[in-house]
């Protein structure tokens, strides 16, 4: 079939589709981006030169601005495949830095306080807390994976979608669509007087939803009010007081990790700059706490889709972990002499195979010889 009728074929699909998604307000956005999404991705001659529009570039700004600076609780679902988590959140900015509390609302009981780069999560029922450093990227609903739109329009065409309603606010859709296959597509509602992100969907390759999350409640608040302590009825980690162990827990973890320490330029491996549209973010080493073994991580990204890439010097072969693509997570190995490489990230499968098969040794990734890697090596395995 020509590639013009499958275009056509693919569209209607789409439109049929969209009449089953829920609300109009979003059904028609979700129209309008599908049937854009097709067209960039396609080989359309003029893909390359859609340019994003502005409007739709600041206000991915002012949200970003608006989730680090505004105060707000709230509660927010997130549905991937058949898994549906429930969370309340309170953020509050502090001369300290942001801290913040999430407690989850389906499953076991948890919690998660965050004072700045540091975090203390606690289990009730099982009466045990764990201090560590708060990621430093977040996924869901968190502005910062958006903080550079600026440096996202090379990878993605950022439009205005229209206007919808979510947690009973008004709020425009914003669509970041991919320029290729190589990463995800997003939509957004972004709240229209506080600018607040009250939902975000993501997209495959093939334009079709795979995550969604949205607040269903959500409040601006002067001063975050005290929590109730959660399911159990336990003392709450006062936001503020960090290290704070409620009577009757134990500590099961304290751990300070030590700054891994950065790879030389020509130590180790990389990723090759021949990779379009990804770049290696860090380099490091790191230590297996529980063996003491020590590995390469990279973080790759393309300003905003990442994947962590670890090259391990195992010489035999071995079994994926059934667990490794929990959550959506895809996942590919190879192996290379003794070196395994592993890529695992919330990216299509082929950005995924990319990334570790341009994986190099840092020495090969400044030469043109880089290109004549053996990028399908014997012994892969895709998850």
């Amino acid at each position: 079939m020509a590639r013009g009728n499958v275009g056509r074929c693919m569209i209607g699909a789409w439109m049929m589709t969209a009449l089953l998604v829920g609300p109009a307000a979003w059904a028609q956005s979700v129209n309008v981006f599908q049937i854009e999404y097709l067209h960039t991705i396609s080989d359309v001659p003029a893909a390359d030169a859609m340019a994003s529009e502005p409007d739709a570039v600041a206000r991915l700004a002012a949200m970003t601005e608006a989730m680090r600076q505004r105060n707000y609780v709230g509660t927010y679902v997130h549905v991937r495949g058949d898994q549906i988590d429930t969370t309340r959140i309170e953020h509050l900015l502090t001369e300290h830095g942001p801290q913040e509390r999430l407690v989850t609302l389906n499953g076991e009981p948890r919690e998660i306080v965050r004072h700045g780069a540091h975090c203390e999560c606690q289990w009730p029922s099982r009466k045990e807390v764990v201090f560590g450093d708060f990621p430093g990227v977040r996924s869901r609903l968190s502005g910062e994976r958006f903080a550079q739109p600026e440096q996202l329009t090379p990878n993605y065409r950022i439009v205005g979608l229209g206007v919808s309603r979510v947690a009973d606010r008004a709020c425009h859709v914003v669509g970041l669509i991919p320029r290729d296959a190589l990463r995800y597509g997003y939509k957004l509602c972004i709240g229209d007087a506080d600018h607040l992100l009250l939902r975000m969907s993501i997209y495959n390759e093939d334009g079709l939803p795979i995550e969604h999350d949205f607040f269903t409640q959500m409040a601006e608040p002067v001063t975050i009010p005290a929590a109730s302590g959660g399911a159990s009825g336990a003392d709450p980690i006062p936001l503020g007081s960090p290290k704070t162990i409620p009577p009757g827990f134990k500590v099961v973890e304290d751990r300070h990790v030590e700054p891994p320490k950065p790879l030389a330029a020509d130590e180790g491996w990389t990723v090759s700059p021949d990779l379009p549209g990804y770049h290696v973010k860090s380099r490091v080493w790191r230590e297996n706490p529980v063996t003491h073994h020590r590995f390469e991580h990279m973080i790759v990204t393309d300003g905003l889709s990442t994947a962590s890439v670890f090259v391990e010097d195992i010489p035999e072969k071995q079994r994926l972990d059934p667990d490794a693509a929990k959550y959506g997570m895809n996942i590919y190995v190879r192996q290379s002499g003794s070196m395994r490489i592993t890529v695992i990230g919330d990216l299509p499968m082929a950005a995924i195979k990319q990334i570790c098969q341009y994986t190099v040794p840092a020495k090969m990734a400044a030469g043109r010889e880089a290109e004549g890697n053996p990028l399908h090596a014997p012994g892969s395995e895709v998850r």
